[in-house]
């Protein structure tokens, strides 16, 4: 084999499996030159463990290309020296966005010998052709450093990125070996960014915008429809899908035949401003099966909204939520950054109030996180960050898991921003579970929710703040979503012959220690309890009403019997105790 490409990472909140479509294509491409090349992608003990093993057989690797990102870059230095010590024959490379950001020291304690900045489809075979086909020099490959023979550092001549994508191969997730496991397919229809966010290397870095053809685009769909029918949820993973809404409009158009087809939903990250000015993409989008939409809000502020160049205002991001809300779109997530330029105490109040704001107005369906600031390399802030009243913990990257602040501001510095972090993410989801106790969330809303996470995977932080951490409402959710049970009054006239549930285990709810049994803060007299345990799955609520008043009224003295009890039902029903079967 002459080439291994790794990305191993730490455990990371919200990692897409499968999601490196870049290595994933410069497997292809190098296959297609001939070369023996395979690709793993996992967590940093079992990369660890597969390179190891790969490195003892016959057919072992003389080449290992590192994935570097911002999460993993302290992991490839230990893993790299760890592969250097025990097997110094093998070459190492590296790639991937971090690369930006490295230096001749790190270059030096890894042993790696080159390392590709930027698009990397050009590049690798340049240094294939070096390493393995002894041609030319480093000196002269575009789009890499490494260290001289002095151990400078040598920046070549940036490569100009692939204006014609259609000519790069698509992905083929068959390739990743964490993919088998799950029915999401990852695509990026184009690359680069025009925005140019003060925070953001694609942004600062990358302003030139290439594409996909639409045709190109839907061929591919297909394709992986055809080698893989479980999938059912589409990520596209471009930083703002919505750059052309005619593209837009084009892609959905496209995307509805498809979904004649084929079963599956999608998933897509835009730009306030974007939708702002062309409303009917959120229409469009929700039609064509968009369920979940991402939206960069970082701040509530519109002076620090300013500062990262975001050309956005926060009355604009209320509004765009409001309207993706009305045009069906399910699922709307933002995220807000936290010690950014020029933050102070008054501004992370106004991200939290517009927070809240955006709870209230799109309930169970927006949801959000506060998250530290990140200093990606080579961005205007990581360059400048006393031009934006911050100042960067350069010694503390290298423990960072996106968990702990990077940044300081005039105002707060690491434990004050740690507090902050915390109590605000507290506050959230202590707001999103009053407002779900409060019963402002639409049972549609719920329903969808559970719907298409079992069906499609579609993630929503309202079922992981506040829906699975209730377990009855939980239980019940659940099977109310599976469309096998109804309320009482779905059922019309047959209701007496419908088969009534418990949505819980009774032993494990039902405390028996006192005078009367409690179902956490609910007291039970003796109709409720009695007939709750009939309410077992397996008698209708003729049958229940029948056995409860065998077991209550044996003498039938009480002509209210019946009244009585179908109010216990009804009130259980209402607390999310019992549900219906039809017969």
């Amino acid at each position: 084999m002459e080439l291994l490409l790794i990305k191993s990472h730490r455990y990371v909140s919200g990692y897409i499996p499968g999601s490196n479509l870049g290595m994933n294509i410069l497997t292809q491409l190098l296959t297609k030159k001939g070369y023996d090349v395979q690709m793993f992608q996992g967590y940093a003990k079992e990369a660890l463990d597969y390179v190891k093993e790969a490195l003892g057989k016959e057919n072992k690797p003389k080449i290992i290309g590192f994935y570097c990102d911002f999460n993993n870059i302290h992991w490839v230095k230990t893993f790299s020296q760890e592969v250097k010590k025990h097997f110094p024959e093998v070459v190492l490379l590296a790639g991937g966005p971090q690369t930006a950001g490295l230096d001749a020291d790190f270059l030096r304690e890894t042993a790696i010998e080159a390392a590709c900045i930027g698009e990397g489809e050009e590049t690798i075979l340049d240094l294939m052709d070096f390493f393995i086909q002894k041609k030319g020099a480093l000196k002269d490959i575009q789009g890499i450093i490494f260290r001289d023979e002095d151990g400078q550092l040598v920046e070549t001549e940036p490569r100009k990125p692939p204006e014609d994508l259609d000519d790069i191969p698509w992905p083929d997730i068959t390739l990743t070996n964490d993919y088998k496991y799950y029915g999401l397919l990852p695509i990026l229809t184009g690359r680069g960014c025009p925005f140019g966010c003060t925070f953001c290397y694609e942004g600062a870095n990358a302003k030139r915008v290439r594409r996909h053809s639409v045709p190109s685009l839907m061929e591919e769909i297909r394709e992986n429809f055809k080698r893989n029918p479980e999938i059912n949820y589409i990520n596209f993973l471009d930083d703002t899908f919505t750059l052309d809404h005619k593209r837009v409009t084009h892609i959905c158009e496209e995307v509805k035949k498809i979904r004649e087809d084929y079963d599956f939903v999608w998933f897509a990250s835009a730009h306030i401003s974007t939708i702002d000015k062309h409303r009917d993409m959120a229409r469009n989008m929700a039609d064509a099966g968009l369920k979940k939409i991402f939206f960069g809000l970082e701040s509530g502020s519109d002076q620090v909204l300013k500062s990262y160049n975001k050309k956005i205002t926060r009355k604009m991001a209320v509004d765009v939520i409001d309207h993706c809300v009305e045009s069906g779109i399910h699922g709307i997530s933002g995220n807000i950054i936290l010690g950014g330029p020029h933050e102070t105490l008054e501004t992370i109040n106004e991200s939290e109030t517009l927070v809240m704001e955006l709870l209230h107005n799109a309930p169970g369906q927006f949801e959000t996180a506060y998250f530290s600031f990140l200093p990606y390399p080579k961005t205007p802030i990581t360059l400048n960050p006393e031009k934006f009243g911050m100042e960067i913990y350069e010694d503390l990257i290298d423990c960072c898991n996106e968990d702990i602040p990077l940044s300081r501001t005039k105002e707060m510095g690491f434990i004050d921003l740690i507090n902050i972090r915390l109590q605000a993410n507290k506050r959230l989801q202590n707001e999103m579970r009053k407002i779900y106790f409060d019963g402002k969330i639409p049972e549609s809303v719920i329903l969808d929710s559970y719907r298409l996470g079992r069906q499609y995977g579609v993630f929503t932080r309202w079922n992981d703040y506040v829906y699975k951490n209730i377990p009855i409402d939980d239980a019940y959710w659940k099977m109310r979503a599976s469309d096998e049970y109804f309320l009482n009054a779905q059922l019309g006239k047959n209701d007496d012959d419908a088969i009534v549930h418990r949505t819980f285990e009774l032993w494990l709810y039902t405390d028996i220690s006192e005078e009367q049994p409690r179902i956490f803060n609910e007291i039970l007299d003796e109709t409720d309890y009695t007939l709750l345990k009939l309410c077992n799955g397996k008698l209708s609520k003729k049958e229940v009403l029948q056995q409860g008043r065998k077991n209550l009224d044996p003498q039938g003295k009480n002509p209210d019997f019946y009244t009585q009890a179908v109010r216990s039902l009804n009130k259980m029903e209402g607390n999310k105790w019992i549900l219906y079967r039809k017969p």
